[in-house]
């Protein structure tokens, strides 16, 4: 590349937006002293069985706050090559996604991931083997905003790394707001997570 193809190049970057759409556009991206909520990108892969149907779901209606779902069927594999739901993930503006898939190899299948500054961070892949659905449980609908109480169960998520990372994604994905304190007596859902190896 030339010095006045660079110069260009650098001229281009550094120009202010000429439009009000251009210049809230911009706003956003810049870096805010208090950051917005992660918001969770969820959606289908090329095939998928009703069961993972049923879990994106109702994954979403805990989210659904925070997330945006996406109805279309999506060709790519995320662990063959993530740059396309990269991609996706930078224009819809999102942290952290949720990948629903079955094929004869990964039936059932989930991926669960999060990206930071564009590039992907963690990526971590369940089979669903059992699943009850939110309106099998005999209770009122989760209130929009609720803040869920998470209780993690078993010494493998302090004894194994890898399952310190699990621990970590899941408290990043089901959490909304940071709080310091819980008031007990508004308690309204609590997600208990099990590890029992090689189960969660």
């Amino acid at each position: 590349m030339t010095a006045a193809a660079g110069d260009a190049t650098l001229q281009k970057a550094v120009n202010p937006a000429k439009t009000r759409k251009g210049k809230k556009i911009l706003q956003a991206k810049e870096p805010q002293l208090i950051e917005n909520e992660k918001q969770t990108m969820i959606l289908k892969g090329a095939r998928t069985s009703g069961m993972v149907n049923e879990v994106l779901a109702d994954m979403f209606k805990i989210r659904r706050q925070n997330s945006v779902m996406m109805s279309k069927a999506n060709p790519f594999l995320p662990f063959e090559d993530s740059q396309p739901l990269l991609d996706l993930l930078t224009k819809k503006d999102t942290s952290l996604f949720l990948f629903g898939s079955h094929n004869k190899k990964r039936p059932h299948n989930l991926v669960f991931g999060r990206t930071y500054e564009g590039q992907m961070l963690d990526m971590l892949e369940f089979g669903v083997t059992a699943f009850k659905k939110l309106c099998q449980f005999k209770q009122p609908k989760i209130p929009l905003g609720a803040k869920p109480c998470l209780i993690f169960n078993g010494d493998m998520f302090e004894r194994y790394p890898e399952w310190g990372v699990v621990q970590n994604y899941l408290c990043d994905f089901f959490s909304t707001t940071k709080t310091s304190s819980i008031n007990l007596q508004g308690l309204e859902y609590v997600l208990s997570f099990t590890a029992c190896e090689p189960n969660v």
